[in-house]
């Protein structure tokens, strides 16, 4: 005669949940902190602008006014370094996307049985967390280098506008990698807008000192808001700050939104 066997306990339906979302997020840990070219082309840019390009012309230019307050110029440009590393992580998390679909990874991922919501979720996760910590690297450079005149509030703020500034941008370039299909495409649009992005902000100028046309421009530029952001929140703090942030807040809700569903959609045609 058959023995029937009984179970106490009903089995665990939570963490195999929160095991695929780890296990999403370590995944994409290792895919973008391991790969050493990601690594140097996420970082080589910002280096780059702290080390030498923000020392020479802070000695250069000395000092600057803005908003009625006189700046060391090594203190005006570090939004600048701060959103140029931003950019650059950003845009390495797109690569990533392209690499797993090129190396057939993608298809086996979305072929398991794991919700796609909790994908995305560690994907979203795991891009942000990287973004911000290249950024707050950058700042501890900075912060050793330059000697920064920022108090409680200012330090507050730089720290909030710089991780809405990280979400906004990683979920732009994310948006950006789904909806281009062709790899080639969006490395040239990746490489290009670092460039365009940063020369057509208020990076190493206040906006009154811009040409007309760079003016309009910058209004449109979403790094306009994270540079401006970051600055006025540091050195004035959140009053003065808050549409900056407003407006990032709204570039990372959109950039998601699209990022989410395209990515669904994609995935339904691997």
């Amino acid at each position: 005669m058959a023995t029937k066997l009984t179970f106490e306990t009903a089995p665990p339906t939570v963490a195999p949940r929160a095991a695929d979302l780890f296990a999403v997020i370590y995944r994409e840990y290792a895919l973008l902190a391991r790969n050493r070219i990601n690594l140097i082309l996420s970082l080589a840019p910002m280096l780059v602008y702290l080390l030498l390009v923000n020392t020479s012309l802070s000695n250069l230019v000395g000092s600057i006014s803005y908003r009625g307050a006189d700046l060391r110029f090594a203190v005006f440009l570090l939004p600048m370094v701060l959103a140029m590393s931003i950019v650059s992580a950003s845009g390495t998390s797109g690569v990533a996307l392209f690499q797993e679909e090129l190396s057939g990874v993608a298809t086996q991922l979305w072929s398991y049985p794991m919700r796609r919501s909790r994908f995305l979720l560690g994907k979203l996760l795991a891009g942000v967390s990287l973004v911000l910590g290249q950024s707050l690297l950058a700042l501890g450079v900075a912060a050793l280098i330059f000697d920064l005149p920022f108090g409680l509030e200012g330090w507050a703020g730089l720290l909030v506008a710089l991780t809405l500034a990280a979400i906004a941008f990683n979920g732009l370039y994310l948006a950006a990698a789904i909806t281009i299909t062709d790899f080639q495409t969006f490395m040239v649009l990746s490489n290009v807008s670092i460039l365009v992005l940063v020369f057509s902000a208020p990076s190493m100028y206040t906006v009154d000192q811009m040409p007309t046309v760079l003016q309009w421009i910058s209004a449109i530029n979403p790094l306009t808001y994270a540079i401006n952001g970051m600055r006025d929140a540091a050195l004035f703090g959140f009053a003065d700050a808050w549409v900056n942030l407003l407006v990032l807040a709204l570039i990372a809700m959109v950039t998601y939104g699209v990022a989410g569903r395209a990515l669904l959609n994609r995935a339904r045609n691997l």
